[in-house]
């Protein structure tokens, strides 16, 4: 599974690129639409692909591509391509020395959108470790694994899918609402309190997350 991040804070550009992404083969889409954001995603997913959007609220993109590029061994090495309106020559020559890839102008053509992207896809290596990290909580996403004090713990899979969600998206709250479309495809027969009891059980099997997952009455959790 090729992991793609998208940093952008416009919600309609996010829409229209986890779309165009998510019709490629192997492909996973995870969004921030912050530096915020981006660094914890970063941290937690280890993209293959970051497409950075370089005019945030919080600051320049460019200071997320430098803490990158500065830190390995904490971010990993993705592939980085700007997002940007600004062509001129000397903001492209300053955007690949601060470590992007290469750059799409907005706004930009789709079509011309995934040859751009597949050629990036196509330099993934095929086969790469896929896990998340948590304090002491390790999940293989290959294997739908999760190692806890050094031990496997035994999920199902909606207790897996979860804790994946909510590692993904650490220090996102997140809507009970968003969370139901995540694990059962806006499946209208399970209710809200399917959540809570999923919750319940994982957090029995990982004492840890009974503080780090914190409820928000009236309108979701959120993994601290």
């Amino acid at each position: 599974m090729i992991k793609i991040l998208i940093v952008e804070d416009s919600e309609e550009i996010r829409d229209i690129l986890r779309i165009l992404l998510l019709e490629q083969k192997n492909t996973a889409v995870y969004e921030a639409q912050n530096l915020e954001e981006a660094v914890s995603q970063t941290n937690c997913v280890f993209p293959d692909i970051v497409i950075l959007d370089l005019n945030l609220p919080d600051g320049s993109g460019t200071t997320l591509c430098k803490k990158i590029r500065s830190n390995p061994h904490i971010y990993g090495t993705p592939a980085i391509i700007a997002l940007t309106a600004d062509t001129r020559q000397e903001s492209v020559n300053n955007n690949l020395i601060s470590g992007c890839d290469g750059y799409i102008t907005k706004p930009f053509n789709h079509s011309e959108f995934i040859i751009r992207i597949n050629k990036f896809i196509d330099r993934v290596p095929k086969k790469k470790n896929t896990t998340l990290v948590l304090d002491n909580i390790k999940i293989e996403m290959n294997k739908k694994e999760v190692v806890y004090d050094g031990e496997i713990v035994s999920l199902s899979k909606n207790e897996f899918s979860i804790l994946e969600y909510f590692v993904i998206n650490r220090g996102i709250l997140l809507s009970k609402p968003k969370i139901l479309n995540y694990m059962w495809n806006d499946d209208f027969d399970v209710s809200e309190k399917a959540i809570d009891q999923c919750l319940k059980r994982l957090r029995k099997k990982i004492p840890i997350l009974k503080e780090n997952i914190v409820s928000k009455r009236g309108f979701g959790y959120m993994l601290k």
